[in-house]
């Protein structure tokens, strides 16, 4: 298991699963990137609805 910043955003690799859990580095909740290349777009959803940087 790795985790990695992106940001203002803390992601949490773990090798026997595709799917990346996401969260603010307050650790809000930020939801499950359903791949890695997902993460981006996830994050970016999270700002919009949310008006800008966690």
């Amino acid at each position: 298991m790795v985790l990695d910043r992106y940001g203002d955003y803390v992601v949490i690799f773990d090798a026997d699963h595709n799917q990346v859990p996401v969260f603010t580095e307050l650790g809000q909740w930020v939801g499950t990137a359903e791949n890695p290349d997902a993460i981006a777009t996830l994050i970016d959803i999270h700002e919009l609805v949310n008006g800008g940087d966690a």
